[in-house]
């Protein structure tokens, strides 16, 4: 789950790092009562989405009067900042900038480690400073000290504070960006960009309190909300099947395997289907986990068809996963086209069901094994939902 600014802001002041005076206006806010105690001479209006580049897209505006700041905060409101909904505006002091550095800790992927990323050329256009000016320095999760890079104390200093920050609260990426250091030798993160780890939930109560919010930076739905509970709970750990995100076209899908959805949502598309939703299961679920999520995805008005893909399971019981979306089939009954493409442990257990469950709900269905790629079955989907 990705953080909006005000709320990393928030994590950075925990580990004693320094943020910009500010404040957060909801939409419910009376906006003229929550500025009109604002003493800064100059001001930055910074809508709140959850993704970058928002100085490019007319997102942040300065202003220098309780006027301005109210007509900013309207207009920040009404806007889609690349396809985004503005959750809430932070109002916060305009910084007198001596110079802009980067500095954030991500996961490096072939290493498989934590690595701190830094540069003193930071701001807007950070994609385009060159390699060779960004210091890669990889970190030990189980070396709570990360090594000199710099001759900046005070940054170092800021990079210990967000290694720890990484560290104790389940973290996949911090970003500060700009770092800024000010006219008068103050150093402010100006910027805050943090994506948690949502599989860590059970260890973080204080998340209950965030804002829902989805990938797609816009609010949930009621069947993204009621995916997410899923996988909460006693069972929690046995398996995923929480995640769903709804779309606005017309094939449902049941995919299973993260590199097998996103291959399979890439040959939908190439295949001129438009998809009702994305999501996925994996690690073994249970039905009971199964047939929730089945539920919910055969929920959606306007589905055309359904398409249930994956790539060969290592583990992933094919009969029991199958069990709970055939319990949903039965309750529903679906008179739209189905394709699936599964194969795994007890898989010719699992096609069975699926064929008998067929029969007794007359489906118009197509079943395929390992012996056919994911490609393939989807033109099977293309041609019955065209009939």
């Amino acid at each position: 789950m990705n953080l909006y600014e005000w709320e990393g802001k928030k994590m950075y002041q925990k580990y004693g790092i320094a943020i910009s005076k500010g404040i957060v206006i909801s939409r419910n806010d009376d906006v003229k009562e929550c500025v009109k105690n604002i003493s800064f001479d100059s001001v930055v209006a910074k809508a709140q989405v959850l993704s970058g580049k928002r100085g490019k897209n007319n997102a942040i505006r300065f202003c220098s009067s309780q006027q301005e700041i109210e007509t900013a905060v309207s207009d920040l409101f009404a806007m889609n900042v690349r396809g985004q909904y503005v959750s809430s505006v932070r109002v916060e002091e305009k910084l007198a900038i001596a110079q802009e550095y980067y500095l954030s800790i991500t996961y490096d992927t072939n290493t498989k480690q934590p690595v701190l990323l830094f540069s003193t050329e930071g701001g807007v256009d950070i994609e385009d400073v060159a390699e060779k000016n960004i210091q890669r320095i990889p970190l030990t999760i189980s070396n709570p000290n990360i090594p000199s890079f710099t001759q900046e104390r005070e940054v170092q200093n800021i990079a210990q504070k967000l290694w720890e920050c990484f560290l104790q609260e389940d973290i996949r990426l911090v970003e500060i960006n700009p770092l800024v250091k000010t006219q008068n030798n103050t150093w402010i993160a100006a910027d805050a960009k943090i994506a948690i780890d949502d599989d860590a939930f059970f260890r973080h109560d204080e998340w209950k309190e965030l804002e829902e919010r989805t990938m797609m930076g816009r609010l949930p739905t009621q069947r993204e909300i009621a995916v997410k509970d899923i996988d909460k709970g006693e069972g929690y750990y046995r398996g995923t099947a929480g995640k769903y995100i709804e779309m606005d076209g017309d094939i449902a899908v049941l995919f299973s395997g993260g590199g097998a959805s996103i291959a399979a949502m890439d040959a939908m598309i190439r295949a001129g289907l438009s998809p009702a939703n994305y999501t996925e299961y994996s690690g073994n679920p249970p039905k009971e986990k199964v047939y929730e999520l089945a539920k919910i995805v055969l929920s959606k008005p306007g589905i055309r068809g359904l398409w249930i893909a994956g790539a060969v399971a290592n583990f992933t019981d094919i009969a029991a996963t199958f069990a709970g979306i055939i319990q949903a089939l039965d309750e529903v009954q679906p008179t739209f086209p189905i394709v699936v493409r599964r194969a795994g442990p007890n898989e010719e257990e699992g096609m069975q069901m699926m064929k008998e469950c067929a029969e007794r709900n007359n489906l118009n269905i197509k079943l395929f094994g390992k012996e056919v790629g994911i490609d393939e079955t989807v033109h099977s989907l293309v041609e019955l939902v065209n009939v």
